[in-house]
């Protein structure tokens, strides 16, 4: 996906909805996907009692449909939905602690994600509270879990958006540390090693089309001719 794209969906999803708004049409919804009618009922429940505690409906609908779709029995899919409600519930309790009173279904579930990667809760809210505003929450919350995905260690993908929020980077550049950070590893740079040049504020890609990160060496035998002999 490319960083345009990325800051459009982005950007989307963090613009402010009701959290604690029940889905209309919840049932109709998981009808039309096929879900027995006792199953609808009992994930009808559990999002009653999350959207009471400030929880969206959207995404436990999306886990019951999912669990569905591939097959899953109904008491698993209900008890895969309960738990993600409870799951949703601490996130949204660090996001508030973050400083965000009523934060919108797209950070509750970016923060869901996030801990469920191993991001903990005072990593989330310090995400939170280090962002320049709530519609920034999200996209940053995304970023440090795409950055833990790729085996950066959760104090270091916090640390790199936390301070990129500092020193007053733009949301473009924040949104392009994953594929950065892809492309220091693929230069050969260790997790550990991209997480700590990150969080002391390595700039964007240089080299133009070779998209190779400022201070990041070649790959060896880049430049050389078949003897081994640099080209003139």
């Amino acid at each position: 996906m490319s960083v345009k794209r990325y800051l459009f969906l982005a950007l989307l999803l963090a613009l402010p909805c009701t959290a604690g708004a029940q889905e209309p049409g919840l049932r109709t919804r998981l009808e039309a996907r096929g879900l027995p009618a006792d199953l609808i009922t009992e994930v009808e429940a559990i999002a009653a009692d999350a959207t009471a505690q400030g929880i969206p409906a959207g995404p436990l609908a999306n886990k019951a449909i999912e669990g569905w779709a591939k097959r899953v029995p109904s008491p698993r899919i209900a008890a895969v939905v309960r738990q993600y409600a409870a799951h949703m519930i601490q996130a949204r309790a660090a996001v508030r602690s973050g400083g965000m009173a009523e934060p919108s279904a797209h950070v509750i579930t970016a923060a869901t994600q996030a801990m469920a990667s191993g991001i903990d809760g005072g990593q989330v809210e310090a995400t939170v509270r280090a962002a320049p505003g709530p519609e920034a929450a999200g996209p940053g919350l995304n970023v440090a879990t795409a950055l833990h995905a790729q085996g950066i260690s959760s104090e270091q993908s916090v640390g790199a958006v936390v301070e990129a929020w500092r020193r007053g980077e733009q949301i473009t550049s924040i949104l392009d540390m994953p594929s950065l950070a892809r492309a220091m590893q693929a230069q050969g740079m260790s997790p550990a090693q991209v997480g700590q040049r990150m969080m002391q504020g390595m700039g964007g890609l240089q080299g133009g089309q070779h998209g190779r990160p400022a201070g990041v060496p070649p790959p060896e035998g880049h430049g050389k001719g078949q003897q081994g002999q640099r080209r003139p």
